[in-house]
């Protein structure tokens, strides 16, 4: 098996409520660092507002939606 370590980069971007894309992130080296890092934003005191998390695998990946959490860091939200 063959490890990508920092050969991966994922993006999170954050939409707002209203459809206006509030913020994109990166760096993130696999899906699920990207998919956990925008379930708990999402989830936490400043995902208010957000409408929308979606990630993808730059530079020209397709975009993939992704659900929001109830449980982030063995917390439940």
């Amino acid at each position: 098996m063959r490890t990508t370590q920092g050969s991966e980069n994922w993006a999170v971007e954050f939409i707002q409520a209203d459809g206006e894309k509030r913020e994109t992130r990166d760096g993130f080296a696999s899906r699920d660092d990207a998919e956990y890092f925008g379930q708990c934003e999402w989830a936490g005191p400043g995902g208010r507002g957000v409408g929308e998390v979606r990630i993808r695998q730059l530079p020209r990946g397709q975009w993939h939606p992704v659900e929001p959490a109830s449980v982030c860091g063995a917390i439940r939200l």
